[in-house]
Parts: structure tokens; sequence; C-alpha cells
């Protein structure tokens, strides 16, 4: 059976307590330099699904960190998701009032969490005294500024400058990329899937608004060739799954793929792809 959707309204109340506890944290580390906090992704657009969905936050700061503060938050945030009530993990970057205003390319921040950064996090294994960018965080903002909400702090209007959307478009061929590389969409098919409809969803129809990946996957079946619905269908019935899923299981959402149908939609992803370069 599907699991059901949710948004940030209507959230089971464990999670929405853990995002709540997250951003007492970030209150309480961050003090009077915190500008705000915000939600995006899937629990910002209500296509939450509680077994596969990980919670993407932005954390906007008045005035740069330092490598010392750095470090203790981002301790507390690893901690923090130790008590997180599902598989998937927060995604959360903190980056400054000037840069989320202004959003130069690239786009610097002070820290990043994720799963892939949790070890290295609480072993002490991250130079916080470094600058780093992010090109991902060029997405992360559209999709904030578009369809983002407010955990605590000023508006999104009012903290979150405009940028240009081909900025938007070069963070999300970038990933694109990725998955049409090698055999990159077997690693991750639900994921590669719904990706690869999302952004043909974003070249065709050219209208500077983004979509979820489940939006992407809808747009998939009722726009791309019919050989491709039965691997759309798969990778959507994947992602609403209500069947629970280890970090491990999470990339195949828990199922066995067939190699070459996966195989088949990378290709017609990548000639998509050519058609288009040429077009422009």
């Amino acid at each position: 059976m599907d699991n059901h959707p949710q948004s940030w309204e209507n959230c089971d109340t464990d999670i929405k307590q853990f995002v709540l506890d997250l951003v007492d944290l970030l209150k309480s580390e961050l003090s009077n330099n915190l500008v705000g906090v915000y939600l995006h992704g899937s629990l910002a657009m209500g296509c939450y699904y509680r077994p596969k969905s990980d919670l993407d936050v932005i954390v906007v700061v008045q005035n740069q960190i330092g490598a010392d503060i750095a470090k203790k938050v981002g301790m507390a945030i690893a901690k923090q998701a130790d008590k997180k009530p599902t598989t998937g993990n927060v995604e959360l970057s903190i980056i400054t009032a000037d840069t989320a205003k202004n959003i130069p390319v690239p786009v610097p921040f002070e820290l990043h969490y994720s799963t892939e950064w949790h070890e290295k996090t609480l072993n002490g294994d991250i130079e916080y005294d470094s600058s780093k960018t992010d090109i991902d965080l060029l997405s992360h903002l559209m999709y904030v500024r578009q369809r983002g909400v407010v955990l605590a702090g000023k508006p999104i209007q009012e903290v979150f400058g405009e940028y240009d959307w081909r900025y938007f478009m070069d963070a999300v061929l970038d990933d694109f990329e990725w998955i049409l590389e090698d055999e990159h969409i077997v690693e991750t098919p639900f994921y590669g899937v719904l990706n690869i409809c999302r952004v043909l969803q974003l070249i065709s129809e050219n209208s500077q608004t983004v979509h979820s990946k489940e939006e992407g996957g809808e747009w998939g079946l009722a726009n791309l060739p019919a050989q491709y619905h039965p691997i759309i269908q798969k990778a959507l019935d994947a992602y609403r799954s209500s069947v629970d899923v280890t970090e491990e299981q999470r990339r195949a959402g828990g199922l066995a793929w067939d190699k070459q149908e996966l195989l088949a939609f990378r290709d017609f992803a990548r000639q998509q792809k050519m058609s288009n370069q040429d077009e422009s």
C-alpha cells in the first residue's frame, strides 16, 4: 500500500518534533547571529514519504561563524541527527545573509551536514577554517525561494535574493550529468529515474518553476514515450512505498531493478539532452 505523502503542516508528530528540536538547537547555538531557518525539499512541497525522504534545511546567519563555532554547531547537529525517527537524514547548510541575498557563484557555505558528513563530523575530520562552495546550493536556494517554509526567523522574500535561472539549471544539469554517466542510474534507480523526469520537465516546460521528484515522475508518465512508463511507474511506486528500508536499501528502494531497463532509460535521456543542446 502506498504511503501517504506528508507536508510540514500535516507530518507525523515525531518528525515535526525532531525538526522543531533541531530549530531550537540552532537558536541556542547561533543565538543573535541567527537570521532564519528554512525548510525546502519534499516536506516543504507536500511529497515527503517517511521511509525514503530526507529533511532539507537552509540556515541563514547574519555574520560568518568561524571555525570554532562551526565545529561546535556541526557536532551538535550530528548528535541531534542521531535521534532522527526515520531512515532519511537531515541535509543542512548554513550560509550568511549576504550570500542568501546576493547569491554569489559559486555559492560559499559556513557549514554543511548530511549523511555523508555524519561520521566525519563526529570524528572531527572536517576542516572548518577553509572556504568551501557547493554547486547544489544554486538549486536548493531556488527551491527555498519558490516553495520553502519558514521554520524560524525572517520571511523568505526578505532574506533570499533573486538570481538568474540559468545558474539554477547549471546546478540541476550538473546532477543530471552524474546520473547519465557510466551506470550511476543502476546505483540509485528510483532517484535517478525520477530526477531524469524532473530535469526533462524543466527543459520541456521552460517555465522557470521548480518541481518535486514526484511531480517529475507524474510528468514523465504523461509526456514521455510509453515504453518507459513501466520504469517510471516503478520508480514512483518505490518512492511512495510504505515499506521501511535500511540506509543500504534506500538507494534501490528495497526493490530489484532490471539493469537493461534502467540503462535504456538513461540512453533515452542522453538523446534528449543532445537534442536539446542542438536546438539551443
